[in-house]
This record gives structure tokens, sequence and C-alpha cells, in this order.
């Protein structure tokens, strides 16, 4: 019973912690992505670092920084979405679509899992639609997003202090801004969904290794390994970057809240990582996906106001019954 109750309060930390985590950020200038992937999995590392030593083990295993890998990837599409799509929007579609993709891996034992087993198998499946249809009824929503361009006068990138550098900012305008207005919303939708594909799988190799034990070790001492695969993968990504672009944008108001950020998403992903292995992909994962759509929303909402509207605000409330009652179908299947 108690195992139980902790894989459940690790589904509840995972959606409050995700579907914020980006929250402090959203404020701040990010140019085009890379420093903020960079000093995120600083965030993310740290919080990898106390989860080792509270919990006095750790493992390092290649499958591990696999799983780490694969997140990274999909994290890659994250600031292009948020700033085409809005926060709660973005995330909802991410969120959907990483849930859908865990739930079918561990439903079906895609990839060599094992197959999870539920008490109600219909249940199981009704809870599924019905966040399945809160995704669809979220897809008529239309933020109202800020224009760019007062971020863009307040602050400013470190490569403005030479010449050369003031130059290349004034013509290097983020790639997002670019696009025109009708093709944001696609360009954003798709990159939603490869990313929550990329988020579905990412645990996925820690899962595969853990079957494969005589006697499995706690899910902290696995968060090292998985951690250290996206702190690795982030510093391949920022250094290529900078190499590539000369100069990369940085911007030093954007530090602080991008670390804050990724331990954010570390204390996020050690709940939904418990979930998972307490309660299975068939459940624990879904609630800890469907759960941060809802929080993020509510971001939206009350503090960044991208939805507003009667119609919006409506369409919102259906979405939201649709969540909750995925979420209680999911629970009450095991």
């Amino acid at each position: 019973m108690l195992t139980t109750l902790l894989g459940y309060i690790g589904a509840i930390v995972a959606s409050v912690f995700f579907g914020s985590n980006y929250v402090p950020v959203k404020k701040y200038p990010t140019g085009d992505g890379m420093a903020f992937v960079y000093v995120f999995s600083n965030g993310v590392m740290v919080v990898g670092l106390i989860a080792m030593f509270i919990n006095g083990e750790a493992i390092f295993v290649p499958t591990g920084l696999l799983g780490g890998s694969l997140w990274a990837l999909g994290n890659l599409a994250v600031i292009p979405i948020v700033k085409t799509l809005g926060l709660g929007l973005g995330q909802l579609l991410w969120g959907g679509t990483s849930l859908l993709t865990g739930f079918l891996c561990g439903k079906f034992g895609l990839f060599g899992l094992a197959k999870d087993t539920v008490g109600n198998n219909a249940m199981n499946w009704g809870g599924i639609a019905c966040i399945f249809c809160s995704m669809v009824v979220f897809f008529f929503i239309r933020p109202h997003l800020e224009d760019s361009q007062q971020e863009k006068d307040e602050y400013q990138p470190i490569n403005v202090l030479t010449e050369h550098s003031e130059k290349t900012n004034q013509q290097s305008a983020e790639f997002f801004d670019r696009i025109p207005k009708q093709f944001r919303m696609i360009i954003g939708f798709s990159l939603a969904l490869v990313s929550g594909m990329f988020y579905g799988v990412n645990m996925v190799p820690m899962k595969l290794w853990v079957q494969a034990q005589s006697t499995p070790p706690t899910t902290l001492a696995f968060v090292f390994s998985h951690f250290t695969g996206i702190y690795l993968f982030g510093t391949v990504v920022f250094f290529t970057y900078c190499i590539v672009k000369r100069p990369p944008q940085v911007f030093p108001s954007s530090i602080l809240p991008s670390f804050i950020s990724g331990a954010m998403w570390g204390i996020a992903q050690c709940g939904l990582m418990t979930a998972t292995e307490i309660l299975g992909f068939a459940v624990g994962f879904p609630i800890g996906s469907a759960g941060p759509s809802v929080i993020a929303a509510l971001w939206g909402v009350f503090v960044f106001r991208e939805i507003r509207g009667v119609r919006n605000l409506s369409l919102l409330v259906v979405s939201f019954l649709f969540s909750g009652a995925g979420i209680a179908l999911l629970s009450k299947s095991r």
C-alpha cells in the first residue's frame, strides 16, 4: 500500500514540476535556444548528483546515457514550440504525445519491454481515450502570444560587446520570428509531436535494463546515469553550436532562469521515474504525463494570459474534464 502511494506521489510531483518548469524562463530571451539547452542540462545534472547522494548509490550504464540522450533530442525543440504555440498549448501537445507513446510501449511491449498488466483493461483504455479527447479539444484553442519585439528591446545578448558581434546580432533574427505567421502553427504542432515521441521513449532503456537485472536497484540509482546522458548531449550540442555559429547567442539574464528550469525538470523526472517503476508504463507514465498539461494550461490562463476569451476558456474547461476523467480511470484501472 505504501509503495503504491509512493508511486502516486511521484506522479503528482511530476505533474506539478513538469507543468511549471518552463515558467522561470518564459519571460526571458532565449535566442535560438542552444544556450538554454546547455544551461538547462546543468540544472538537471545538479539534481542528478543530489539524488545520487540521497540514495547512497549510483549506476552508470550506457542504457542510461541513451535514455537521457533521447530526451535531450526532444528538448531541442522546446523553445521554438513555446514561441510558436505558447506554453499551455505546446506542453499539452508534447505531453499528450509523450503519454500516448509511453502508454503504447508498455501496453504492447514495444522495443522488448515486458507488457504491463492492469486490473481493469476497459478502464485503462477508457482513460487513455479520455486524455486523447482532451488533446483533440485543446487543438481548437487559439493562444494569444505576445510579440517578442519588447523582449528584444529590453535584453541584449553577450555578443553585442564587439562591433562584429553587434552587426551579426542585427542580421540574425530568431528563426521562428522569420517564419510567416500562417506557417508557425504548423511548424509548432509538428515539432511538438516529434518532441513528444522522444519524451515518450526516453525511459524505455531504463526499463529494459531493469528487466535484465536479477535484483533491480532503486529508481534513484538510475537517475545519475540518465541525467548524465542529458548533460553530455546538451554539452556536445552547445559546443558544436559555438563552433558553427560565430558568435553564439547567449543572454546573461536567461542563465539563472534556465538553470532553475532544468533543476525543476530534474525533480519532476525523478517523480515520473518513480511512478513508472511502481505503477508501470500503462498507469504511472500516463498519469505523470497528463497532469503537466493541466498545470501548464493553468499558467497560461492565470499568469501569462495566453488562453483567454469565452470560446477558448470553454474549450479549456471541456479539455480539463476529459483529462480529469482520464486520470481517474487510469488510477482505478490498476
